[in-house]
């Protein structure tokens, strides 16, 4: 898909594009899927998808539209969740949901055409259904209804939907209006941006404005949709760069991506990581395995796509009871997918900004990234056969892994009660299967 940012001129009417967009969420999906699978209905049954086995601590993934009328949370920690009488706590079942959403793209592909269709998430995505009204002798709301009903008798999860000229009108309607809609459709064109759009506040209530940009507009006086509407364009590019120039179109309701546009190259890999929520506390002597277990997977990645790094990433998250943490970076003179090297850029970062602070959150990215063109560039002072035979160890532990798994070969510091590495492994999405 393409996306024009930087566009010259004052007047917003020349940006705007006319098409029908549908915007089609699967309504709190997880819990849905685990009602089905179990004959239930999601707006008559108290369920919650988190892994129980994990402790209080466990996050909460989602939970029943029937809980969500209760005033629950989708997000959270199970033990933050209020009790009600025959609670049901499912397990996630990552493929089980991926089974039931591929059903369901395949009912996007009875209406569209692969061009005309983004996947967003697991649980939305975008129909450009312009070229296809026609066709269908149907209206928008028709034909949003025809697959929102579809959805439903083929799979029996239910599904809201926003209508809008282009995707983030399609999407505004989805998230501030569908859900409280009678039958589960909103609409936003470019005419009631004013009215719609216009009165949001906070900000952050806006897709694509999160609580630190929010900030940032707050102190400038920006308030609402309305006042970022009305700010001086100029400013806003000034200060926040391609960005700003950015929000000041949202909050007018322009987007030029077609979702159609799409070339015919994938976009270029910026970074590789991971990152994960600890299920208790860690302290600097027990992250030590945590953040080694880490440098080899993201060392492992870089290997599998046959990159390099010149950049490494580390944030840290602290307990909940204590708040903040840090996000610090470090850069070396030639790009290295080298574990011991990487694992020395990991400890530096964490030596020189850890506070002491109990520890729950551990991500780790490397960037700038460089093709491995098989060779290395090596300093006079290192040694070169040992830095070969490292190289060599890995690329035939790599092979074992993929004939027999990731399991097949692992650190011994793994066993530890510290790691997390052989549990990981078992996961799809980051959750049980």
């Amino acid at each position: 898909m393409r996306y024009e940012t930087s566009i010259g001129g004052d007047d917003v009417e020349d940006y705007k594009i006319y098409r029908h967009v549908l915007c089609i969420d699967l309504k709190s999906f997880f819990a849905s899927v685990e009602c089905v699978l179990r004959g239930l209905d999601p707006f008559e049954t108290p369920l919650i998808v988190a892994d129980a086995e994990r402790g209080g601590g466990s996050v909460v993934l989602a939970v029943t539209p029937f809980l969500k009328q209760q005033g629950f949370k989708s997000r959270g920690r199970l033990h933050e969740m209020p009790t009600v009488d025959h609670m049901i706590i499912a397990t996630p079942r990552m493929r089980e949901y991926l089974r039931f959403s591929k059903k369901i793209v395949e009912i996007y592909l009875d209406y569209v055409a692969p061009e005309d269709l983004h996947i967003y998430s697991i649980d939305e995505a975008f129909l450009d259904v312009t070229a296809y009204l026609n066709y269908y002798h149907m209206t928008t709301q028709q034909l949003a209804h025809t697959i929102k009903d579809a959805i439903l008798s083929r799979t029996a999860i239910p599904a809201t939907v926003g209508i809008g000229d282009n995707l983030l009108l399609s999407k505004l309607a989805l998230d501030l209006y569908s859900k409280t809609a009678e039958d589960g459709i909103a609409e936003m064109r470019y005419g009631d941006v004013p009215g719609m759009l216009w009165p949001v506040r906070p900000l952050s209530a806006m897709w694509g404005i999160g609580p630190r940009m929010e900030k940032r507009l707050n102190q400038l006086n920006i308030f609402s949709v309305h006042d970022l509407a009305h700010s001086s364009r100029k400013t806003l590019k000034r200060l926040f760069g391609i960005m700003g120039e950015e929000l000041y179109f949202h909050a007018h309701g322009i987007d030029m991506t077609i979702i159609s546009d799409k070339s015919g190259t994938r976009m270029p890999m910026k970074s590789v990581g991971l990152g994960q929520t600890l299920y208790q506390d860690y302290d600097a002597h027990s992250i030590e395995q945590i953040l080694l277990e880490m440098v080899d997977e993201t060392a492992e990645k870089l290997r599998f796509v046959r990159k390099r790094a010149k950049t490494l990433h580390l944030g840290i998250g602290y307990s909940k009871s204590v708040g903040g943490g840090f996000s610090r970076q470090c850069s070396v003179d030639e790009p290295t997918d080298d574990v011991e090297t990487l694992l020395e850029m990991t400890l530096t970062l964490f030596v020189k900004h850890y506070d002491g602070s109990p520890i729950r959150q551990v991500f780790l990215r490397a960037t700038g990234l460089h093709e491995h063109i098989g060779m290395f560039q090596l300093s006079f002072f290192e040694n070169v056969e040992r830095k070969v035979r490292r190289a060599n160890l890995w690329t035939a532990i790599d092979g074992v892994r993929q004939r027999f798994g990731k399991q097949s070969v692992v650190r011994l510091s793994s066993l530890l009660e510290e790691g997390t590495y052989l549990e990981r492994t078992t996961l799809v999405g980051g959750h049980r299967g």
